[in-house]
């Protein structure tokens, strides 16, 4: 299974629509105007994108959002009053994924919810985490941000023992590339939580997957070796 944001790719289209980017620290402020940029760029393009990457290298991709076949229960976000029309995961149906998973597809979810019928951006990594604890599958962390596409410092975090040394060891891919990016600062949080979520396995891999955009995603698989031929794949 593939979980993806898109934050860099839906910055670009707000700024082409006249909406300016904002964030409260490291979540974006999503007010109805980004939220239908959201739902069309992550849900959408980006979503759909992945599917045609994925079906190219001959992965059985199946392209969803966290809301489609209640996959996940949403609510708002504790800090909605500042972030806006932003969700958080209460919980996780994994009826249909295990139903795709089970017939050899790899779903590819884009992290946009809803609740109450109202549709709610959701953070990519949040999203992961609980869809890996849902599942008790090994989380991998994909990413082509200069500040970890480093092989020795992805090693040097994916060989790390323990939330807290990983957390280190991501900030110090981190200072490396001069910037942290999003995704990263939120794998970091991930790494803080994730003993807590009961997540035991994680993996940190670094790739350019060409025509798939920019940027951070998350895979969890039934298992460890699944999970390498997923990324594989992605590799070509």
């Amino acid at each position: 299974m593939l979980v993806h944001g898109g934050g860099a790719e839906l910055s670009g289209w707000c700024e082409r629509l006249g909406l300016v980017p904002r964030f409260e620290g490291e979540l974006r402020v999503t007010d109805a105007a980004t939220l239908e940029v959201a739902t069309a760029v992550l849900a959408g393009l980006a979503n759909k994108r992945w599917v045609a990457t994925l079906r190219a290298a001959g992965v059985d991709a199946v392209g969803l959002a966290a809301l489609d076949g209640g996959v996940c229960d949403v609510v708002g976000h504790p800090d909605a009053a500042t972030l806006g029309e932003v969700g958080a995961v209460q919980s996780v149906n994994v009826a249909l994924l295990d139903t795709l998973l089970r017939r050899g597809s790899v779903p590819v979810l884009a992290s946009i919810g809803a609740h109450g019928g109202r549709l709610l951006n959701l953070n990519a990594d949040d999203l992961a985490a609980a869809l890996a604890s849902a599942l008790g599958a090994p989380l991998v962390l994909l990413t082509d941000h200069t500040g970890a596409d480093n092989r020795r410092r992805a090693g040097a975090v994916a060989g790390s023992r323990g939330a807290r040394s990983r957390a280190r060891a991501l900030r110090r891919a981190g200072r490396h590339g001069g910037e942290a990016p999003g995704g990263a600062r939120g794998a970091r949080r991930w790494c803080g939580t994730r003993r807590d979520r009961g997540m035991e396995r994680t993996r940190l891999l670094t790739a350019l997957v060409a025509g798939a955009g920019r940027g951070t995603v998350f895979g969890a698989a039934a298992d460890a070796s699944r999970a390498s031929e997923s990324v594989g794949a992605l590799h070509g």
